[in-house]
């Protein structure tokens, strides 16, 4: 029987340790693990990754508000050089998470998926607040970084293309007379 990979910074919380009352979770995590998250998303390195999380149970028990401060130290290949970048991020972020997706009368608990954050769902073994943390990670890094005083001297490739260049190349394109063929029934 095959079991379950735990990621890089997995911290399980059982649900009966966070639904029932107010808490703070100090996460840190362990070199080894930093050279894996580092790994996963291709950081040179990850060095002091922590978080804070504030838990918040709301709505009789049913929801949970996590409210989180995210620190670390990371070093990501330039874009265009491939340059050691540094940086450190001190953000916060915010997830909602669902323990049930029914009521005590047994109804279905509707979720406003429209809502802009709605709720995740939380897995009966727990919530991973770890996972949830690298994901937060992987939000807050840079996705273009560049090291200093590096300028792109290539073509953009966010601008428009030329209208005459694109009406020449459709002139020149032997399937071009194709779109005028209709085909009779």
């Amino acid at each position: 029987m095959e079991t379950q990979c735990e990621n890089e910074f997995s911290r399980r919380y059982p649900v009966d340790k966070i639904q029932a009352r107010t808490q703070v979770l100090k996460l840190k995590a362990k070199p080894e693990e930093c050279e894996a998250i580092a790994k996963r998303f291709n950081l040179i390195e990850l060095h002091d990754l922590n978080a804070t999380l504030q838990l918040e149970p709301k709505g009789k028990g049913s929801l949970l508000e996590v409210l989180g401060n995210l620190k670390a130290k990371v070093v990501q290949p330039c874009t265009i050089t491939a340059e050691p970048v540094s940086s450190s991020l001190d953000e916060t972020f915010e997830i909602l998470y669902s323990f049930d997706p029914v009521d005590d009368a047994g109804n279905e608990v509707l979720i406003d998926m429209d809502a802009e954050e709605p709720p995740e769902l939380v897995d009966p073994q727990g919530i991973d607040f770890g996972e949830a943390v690298v994901q937060q990670l992987a939000v807050m890094l840079d996705p273009y970084p560049r090291a200093p005083d590096v300028n792109w001297v290539g073509e953009s490739v966010d601008e428009a293309p030329d209208e005459e260049e694109m009406q020449k190349s459709e002139k020149n394109n032997p399937f071009s007379v194709l779109k005028d063929l209709q085909i009779k029934k």
